[in-house]
């Protein structure tokens, strides 16, 4: 064959394998990383801590654990010494798999179906920011605010109220609620209560719910005397306030005291009636002497 066939027929052949490698690639539906600088579709995490590298810590034991891969987007396995680490480490393959790469299906009926990135829970990310942002809370179905650290992260994150509102609401009042659950002559808003009614709760129990500064995923319950119920949150382990309880329980036994009637002097006057003394009748004689 003459050089110049032999080269049109290289070349033939190249093309035809590099247009076939995006094919295989997918040709399983997995999901494969590589370093040829291919383009892949975005990448959804479930927590942003999935996106740290494997980090055996500084011991020395030899200890079989998992992480979430970010270039393959496969939980993996590494070898653990014992101690130390980051929180991208599982004890099973399994662990891993549910907590990096969850799915997520819409829990309610009969409302607009919404991006599945809805039902994600607010993610700070791994850098230490502190910028205002938004996501949407499918346990209170509002649109709530939440400090962002401006790395990382999830897709349930809105720079405003109307744009969380208009991707993830559900064409309803942000303050509305189940009529056949709250009666809405008792719960009002501590800031426009009658003038004869005052909030007997604690008075942390009408402050909103706070994250705190550092990273941790800790659930917490937080009292919303707006509709009069505790809802779950995420606490990142210190700061915050005091409208912060371990448990459901705990933060209904707190908070949940309902409103009472003022009265003047901080009393309630009764009046009590007076019994009645028996009266004696006595007679004596008048003597009146002759003049």
């Amino acid at each position: 064959m003459k050089k110049g066939n032999l080269f049109v027929a290289s070349m033939f052949l190249l093309q035809s394998c590099e247009s076939l490698l995006p094919i295989a690639s997918f040709e399983n539906g997995e999901d494969h990383g590589d370093d040829t600088g291919m383009a892949l579709y975005p990448l959804k995490i479930s927590h942003s801590s999935c996106a740290l590298k494997a980090d055996g810590g500084p011991c020395r034991a030899m200890l079989r654990r998992y992480f979430f891969n970010i270039s393959s987007r496969k939980c993996e396995e590494f070898e653990y010494g014992g101690c130390g680490g980051n929180e991208n480490k599982f004890l099973m393959l399994e662990d891993c798999q549910k907590k990096c790469i969850s799915e997520y299906s819409p829990r309610t009926k009969g409302l607009k179906e919404k991006p599945e990135f809805c039902y994600l829970e607010e993610d700070v990310g791994i850098c230490r920011g502190l910028i205002s942002r938004y996501f949407y809370n499918n346990q209170s179905k509002q649109c709530e605010e939440f400090k962002y650290g401006g790395c990382l992260g999830n897709e349930n994150n809105f720079e405003s109220l109307e744009e969380c509102k208009r991707t993830c609401g559900d064409g309803l009042d942000s303050l509305q609620v189940d009529k056949e659950e709250i009666q809405p002559d008792i719960i009002v808003k501590p800031s426009q209560l009658p003038s004869d009614f005052e909030f007997s709760s604690p008075s942390w129990c009408r402050t909103p719910a706070e994250r705190g500064l550092c990273r941790a995923n800790e659930k917490r319950f937080f009292y919303n005397a707006v509709i009069g119920r505790c809802h779950p949150f995420n606490y990142s382990g210190c700061g915050g306030n005091e409208n912060n309880f371990t448990t459901r329980k705990a933060c209904l036994q707190n908070c949940k005291k309902g409103f009472n009637r003022k009265v003047k002097g901080g009393l309630i006057k009764t009046k009590r009636k007076r019994k009645k003394l028996p009266v004696k009748i006595t007679y004596e004689k008048i003597l009146i002497g002759k003049i």
